[in-house]
């Protein structure tokens, strides 16, 4: 009967090693925006507002489809370390199959700037549009996403099994890394295919991930992605608006 629980115990052991692993306790998270912290929109404002109504589209996706899940290998004795890549972070999943992070980076990206935009005052309407009309806008702003990369690296000290033991005492299980790279460019509705104004927005983290830290930061960092590269977008934007107001004329 001992020998049974024995067994029995080392099985639920092994169940719950290889769900740490292969999830890497992440954290399903759903896209939230502004980001918390520090949980408001940027204060960033225009002296005053141009006139002109701006029209924020659902942005081109352009990233890629990688999806490679190797972090399992850790499991193997004297195997260094292993790696998961998502060119589409939406796409990696939990265990029970949930998304790790819910977002649809096309609409939930368009819509954080049009927040930013219209916050930042720098014209006298910005809104969103869930289509590829103008809605009747002055303007319009439109984006290309190329890049949301998630990489994440685990390791278990060589030693397997057994070294997910350092990760309950507090060790690293590895770091993960979160890039972000699009392209927004403002036309005229009128003719689209001639930018007025255009900024690329990149961004990098790359963070110590363990059971105790660093799980929530890795699925959130999107939505600081975002507001992180729109302060010199938006400081750009409101340059434009401020010294060369003939070009948001010219777009009516």
């Amino acid at each position: 009967m001992r020998q049974q629980r024995a067994r029995g115990f080392r099985f639920l052991l092994l169940v719950l090693i290889a769900g740490l692993i292969t999830t890497g306790c992440a954290i399903p998270r759903t896209w939230q925006y502004p980001p918390v912290p520090p949980g408001t929109l940027l204060d960033v404002k225009a002296a005053k507002p141009a006139p002109a109504k701006v029209a924020v589209r659902p942005f081109r996706d352009a990233r890629g489809q990688q999806a490679q899940e190797e972090s399992w290998r850790v499991v193997i004795p004297f195997y260094p370390y292993a790696t998961d890549v998502y060119d589409r972070p939406e796409t990696a999943k939990a265990t029970e199959g949930v998304p790790l992070v819910k977002v649809d980076p096309s609409k939930d990206f368009a819509r954080a700037v049009a927040d930013e935009i219209r916050n930042a005052g720098v014209f006298s309407s910005v809104s969103f549009v869930d289509g590829t009309g103008s809605d009747g806008a002055d303007l319009v702003l439109d984006g290309t996403i190329r890049a949301t990369g998630w990489k994440r690296t685990r390791t278990t000290y060589l030693l397997g099994p057994v070294g997910t033991i350092f990760w309950i005492l507090g060790l690293p299980m590895g770091e993960n890394t979160n890039t972000v790279d699009m392209d927004i460019q403002l036309a005229p509705a009128s003719d689209p295919s001639k930018p007025a104004w255009m900024f690329t927005m990149q961004f990098t983290d790359e963070h110590l991930v363990g059971i105790y830290y660093g799980r929530e930061e890795s699925v959130e960092n999107y939505a600081t992605a975002v507001q992180e590269t729109l302060k010199p977008a938006l400081t750009d934007l409101i340059k434009l608006a401020t010294e060369r107001p003939d070009i948001l004329q010219g777009a009516k």
